[in-house]
């Protein structure tokens, strides 16, 4: 079995703090505080880890593929097939790899064999840990935060960011640290929510949003912080059924829109321009 060695471009953090999850070292940023807690890292957005008994563990177990499948069928999974495109049009065997703010790590699938999957969470829960670290060795995970990447300047080719920095308050900074850990050149493929989509204007926003983009709004701070634009797109066609029908989901459609207002999301492959 290959083990953390084998794989290539295994990004060094730089913290010398770790925690101990499910026999499992995981780093942990100098600046981070870390809470362990079944609020670590939900919906009061503490970072940290949510604990599993061994017993709930087992039933997300069984339960997760049911969870992919419906997200894959109402959510934004269909996002991370945009970002697909470029991650296999740009990134090879040297390529060293960062994913902001993860999730369950699957974009993970669409690199390379050879090289390494790094990235930075906020929060996880041990289900995720025994699901994914303890199994892949690829993975290469620290805890920490967007707005204080723990890596050196120039580190990195390329960065996927999914529905995640409209959550982050100081997201100008996120930005700027995005560009910091990147070299010259290097692609960063990001999806964000449109703030004032019809969804929005109707259901209102969801109440971890820090930020409600315009396109137009998010293409100046990131080009403020040193990203150029190479492609955008604007998806996500809102369907609206009742939540109680498919299990508190919204339903969205991979479908593209003349008019801004009628797409959910912001698809955007930037280059580095420092």
């Amino acid at each position: 079995m290959p083990t953390a060695a084998d794989y290539k471009q295994r990004l060094p953090w730089t913290t010398s703090r770790s925690i101990e999850v499910c026999g499992i070292t995981i780093p942990v940023s100098e600046k981070l505080a870390v809470a362990r807690s079944g609020d670590a890292g939900w919906d009061s957005y503490v970072a940290g880890i949510r604990p599993n008994s061994g017993l709930k563990s087992a039933i997300k177990s069984v339960l997760w593929p049911l969870r992919r499948a419906s997200e894959n069928i109402l959510g934004h999974q269909f996002l991370q097939y945009r970002l697909a495109r470029w991650i296999r049009r740009y990134a090879n065997d040297s390529t060293a790899f960062l994913e902001c703010g993860p999730g369950d790590m699957s974009i993970r699938r669409f690199l390379p064999s050879s090289i390494a999957y790094n990235a930075v969470e906020f929060g996880l829960s041990e289900f995720q840990v025994r699901r994914v670290l303890a199994r892949d060795p690829r993975v290469n995970l620290v805890l920490g935060s967007i707005e204080d990447i723990p890596l050196a300047d120039n580190s990195v080719d390329m960065v996927t960011c999914v529905e995640m920095l409209q959550h982050v308050p100081d997201v100008d900074k996120g930005l700027r640290e995005l560009v910091r850990v990147c070299r010259p050149g290097a692609k960063v493929m990001v999806t964000v929510a449109n703030g004032h989509c019809t969804k929005v204007k109707k259901k209102g926003a969801n109440k971890h949003f820090v930020h409600l983009f315009t396109e137009a709004d998010f293409r100046a701070r990131a080009e403020r912080a040193g990203l150029k634009v190479l492609e955008h797109e604007q998806t996500g066609k809102w369907v609206p059924v009742p939540q109680k029908l498919i299990g508190g989901h919204s339903m969205h459609l991979p479908i593209r829109s003349a008019r801004e207002e009628d797409n959910c999301y912001f698809v955007y492959l930037f280059e580095v321009t420092k």
